[in-house]
């Protein structure tokens, strides 16, 4: 089935195709996400040498999170490796792998003021910084609200999520109680500042156009973006324009060639799902524009990018986002 959105969807889209992509890929809600219990004090996350174990590291290599003093473990940490993940993470697991995914340490503590409350700990090491980023932008929630902890970081609901270089942390509390919401704070604090990390810069999130963009909207897809197997490693942002909104994405291929061929699969792979060919708009001849249902795509091939904008709502929307975008990745090609 053809999927369309990029994004973690709370209401039920307009186009039906959207919906599907809410279903099939599953990407994107924390249900069943499950923690084992864990450890006793003093609170001490680990790191651990590669391959998947139930027993802590030493404590030369711990997390000492004095910061989080308020806080009791209840058990030792679980370790997963490639070949357990499927164990904890009912149904997301793929995302996980087909980003670089090389183990999760998972552990529970509970607040000493009242035991009742608990904060589960999820600690994904993952192969490189933009793998860690993948997940994160994936996952992210459209209703998530930054938090100045890192780059990569915001809290939705009574979770904290963010990205420290290749690490991804989860951080799930029982409740939103002021308490638990302290408490999730310093244990992120504490594993950042016992975490130095290099994390290598993702560019490519600089080659969006500013204006319009969605604040928390980019995101890398490691695999099967928008249903179609050829967009692995595909770059996404989401724009609200005075004409309406719509999603920019744009993938670099090994050659001006592979380009051109990638683009040409993907407009065969839309017209398989009653995508037809429309009138494009003479102000960007270079691109193909594809009328699915009432959402338009446009797909265009600049050097050896493929780039367009997927659910706008006009052929004039998509065009003025696709002009933009081919400016940008024109601007930042000649620096």
């Amino acid at each position: 089935m053809l999927n369309t959105s990029t994004t973690r969807p709370v209401k039920p889209p307009i186009v039906v195709i959207l919906a599907i992509l809410t279903i099939t890929c599953g990407l994107c809600g924390l249900d069943g996400l499950t923690a084992s219990p864990a450890a006793a004090d003093p609170v001490r996350i680990t790191v651990t040498a590669q391959g998947p174990s139930s027993q802590a590291s030493s404590d030369r290599d711990g997390w000492h999170a004095e910061a989080a003093s308020g806080l009791k473990a209840s058990g030792p940490p679980e370790l997963f490796g490639p070949d357990t993940l499927y164990e904890i993470i009912n149904g997301d697991a793929d995302l996980y792998l087909k980003a670089g995914f090389s183990r999760l340490e998972t552990r529970r503590f509970n607040l000493k003021a009242d035991p009742g409350d608990e904060i589960s700990v999820f600690i994904y090491e993952m192969k490189r910084h933009r793998s860690a980023f993948a997940v994160y932008s994936v996952r992210r929630a459209e209703e998530a609200r930054p938090v100045a902890l890192t780059r990569f970081a915001y809290r939705y609901r009574d979770g904290l999520f963010l990205v420290h270089g290749p690490y991804y942390l989860e951080i799930l509390a029982a409740d939103e109680s002021a308490p638990m919401l302290a408490a999730m704070n310093d244990l992120a604090a504490a594993f950042i500042a016992d975490h130095a990390v290099e994390a290598e810069p993702i560019v490519e999130l600089d080659l969006f156009p500013p204006e319009g963009l969605v604040p928390g909207s980019l995101a890398l897809h490691p695999a099967n973006a928008f249903g179609f197997d050829g967009f692995a490693d595909l770059f996404t942002a989401r724009y609200r324009l005075n004409t309406g909104s719509a999603t920019a994405f744009f993938k670099p291929s090994a050659s001006p060639q592979a380009a051109a061929d990638l683009a040409a699969a993907y407009q065969d792979f839309l017209t398989q799902y009653d995508g037809v060919a429309a009138p494009g708009d003479p102000s960007f001849p270079e691109g193909r524009l594809i009328r699915v249902m009432d959402a338009y795509t446009l797909v265009f091939v600049h050097g050896q990018t493929v780039a367009g904008v997927q659910d706008a709502g006009t052929p004039e929307l998509a065009a003025r986002l696709a002009r933009a975008l081919k400016n940008r990745l024109t601007t930042e090609e000649r620096k």
